[in-house]
């Protein structure tokens, strides 16, 4: 929730006002959307100029709606006179502005910003649910992280939250850094992983250990850093912050530490959850390794919040899989099969942290494992490398592999070097750019699928966000 003023405060001589402020108190909105379809009573309209759309083009309909009002760059003519139009140079610029201003009105919140190549958004539910246990806690919605998202967030504090859970994407060496500077600085940073992503606008693995570490090198000195000591990378970060440093993992290393782990692949696992000197069994519902290490995060950071143990371990086993993220869906695939819905995102460390919970999974003796998994996008000059190296990890973990795209093909190319039977490999080559295309690829796979996979296989369905793998899911 945020007020009129705040906009104001914020905005200041770049803001103009059109519509009636009658009455003795000013508005307050209940939240800031971008998307008129999520626009209520109450809330701001933010009216984003984008490549393929103008959102000034639905003020006039969010206005007849009821809708409060709109920030915008040009005011529609066609409106009531009681609907407000906040004008300003830059919709995004003082989207922010407004932003800021409302974090500096509210210093008891505690901001723990969570960036890294992946699990961002499973580790924010883990450490909300966490945090939530004992305190009114904010957190990120839905996987809001970027320039547009983060204000959107931090516009839904209220004076209630202990706690604002915000996950912090990045494209680009000094994006989290801006994030910081220009809107809100956080309180503690959590950093998962590093790894493949956004390798077309890094350029490599060496800077976007650079641009994670930009969340640790912000925090003041009173500030925590919580470290996944398994990751060497995240591990090596520790130097670069002068905050105080809590690791996590499953090494001797790490402070909260996860001991005589049980993995059972998709089914979650078994382990004992050791925090200093206590130390409690957790039954988790999250699949693989990597979920043990979400719950370890989430874990660390009720530690730094002096969150009781049993609190965290109850928080833990309640957590489940976010949608499109590791989602096991019992009979929900071709022909009845298990369906693991990954489809959100994919890069090549995902794709061998579920293809190896897979592979963990306890099944029937004729059961087989699919892994269906669409182009790795925005991967640049490391394009074909990154195909191959996820190609060659999936030998012994698969037994049938079928992909989707134009460099997919070289998923298939590792998986044989690797020597997995090239009677086992399906391709289906489409332009990744070709949407009709992409979308006629997926009924061609999702017929070879009901055509040979069977009620006891496992089936997982993974690729990059700009794959959009989970229109496939609707004809299984």
């Amino acid at each position: 929730m945020f007020e009129l003023q705040d906009v104001m405060s914020g905005n200041q001589e770049n803001l103009s006002i059109h519509g009636s402020l009658a009455g003795p108190k000013k508005p307050v909105f209940q939240s800031a959307q971008h998307d008129n379809r999520q626009c209520e009573q109450n809330d701001l309209f933010v009216a984003i100029t984008g490549a393929r759309v103008d959102g000034h083009r639905f003020i006039p309909a969010i206005a007849r709606a009821g809708v409060t009002g709109a920030l915008c760059t040009t005011p529609s003519k066609d409106v009531p006179d009681s609907f407000l139009q906040l004008v300003v140079p830059d919709v995004v610029k003082a989207l922010q502005a407004t932003a800021r201003a409302r974090v500096q009105r509210q210093p008891g919140t505690i901001k723990i910003g969570i960036t890294g190549s992946s699990g961002k958004t499973t580790t924010k539910e883990a450490i909300a649910a966490v945090l939530g246990s004992v305190a009114p806690t904010l957190k990120t919605y839905a996987s809001y992280n970027n320039e547009l998202g983060y204000p959107l967030t931090l516009l839904r504090l209220e004076a209630e939250h202990r706690y604002a859970v915000l996950e912090m994407g990045a494209e680009w060496v000094g994006e989290l850094r801006g994030l910081c500077e220009t809107i809100a600085c956080p309180d503690w940073s959590v950093i998962t992983t590093v790894g493949a992503a956004h390798l077309k606008h890094f350029g490599s693995l060496e800077n976007v250990a650079i641009a994670k570490s930009e969340l640790v090198q912000v925090l003041s000195p009173e500030g925590i850093a919580l470290l996944n000591y398994d990751d060497p990378v995240v591990r090596a970060m520790k130097e670069k912050t002068q905050a105080r440093v809590i690791y996590y993992g499953q090494s001797d290393g790490a402070m909260v530490r996860g001991r005589h782990v049980e993995e059972r692949g998709l089914l979650g696992s078994r382990f004992t959850l050791c925090i200093e000197d206590e130390e409690v069994p957790v039954q988790l519902r999250l699949p693989g390794t990597h979920g043990i290490t979400t719950a370890l995060a989430a874990a660390a950071v009720g530690y730094a919040a002096n969150v009781p143990l049993e609190n965290i371990r109850e928080s833990l086993e309640n957590l489940s899989s976010v949608q499109g993220r590791g989602e096991i869906k019992v009979s929900a695939g071709p022909n009845g099969s298990t369906l693991v819905d990954d489809t959100y995102n994919s890069i090549r460390q995902s794709i061998i942290a579920m293809t190896q919970a897979m592979q963990a999974t306890p099944q029937v003796p004729l059961g087989k494992r699919w892994a269906v998994l669409g182009e790795l996008l925005e991967q640049g000059e490391h394009t074909m490398d990154e195909h191959i190296a996820s190609g060659l990890a999936l030998a012994g973990k698969v037994d049938y592999l079928v992909v989707l795209g134009d460099f997919a093909r070289y998923f298939a190319e590792g998986a044989m070097q690797a020597g997995m039977p090239a009677e086992h490999i399906y391709v289906f080559s489409v332009d990744p750019a070709n949407a009709s295309e992409v979308e006629d690829g997926k009924r061609a796979v999702v017929q070879l699928l009901k055509e040979r996979v069977h009620p006891e296989d496992l089936v997982l369905v993974k690729g990059s966000r700009g794959m959009r793998m989970e229109t496939m899911l609707s004809m299984f």
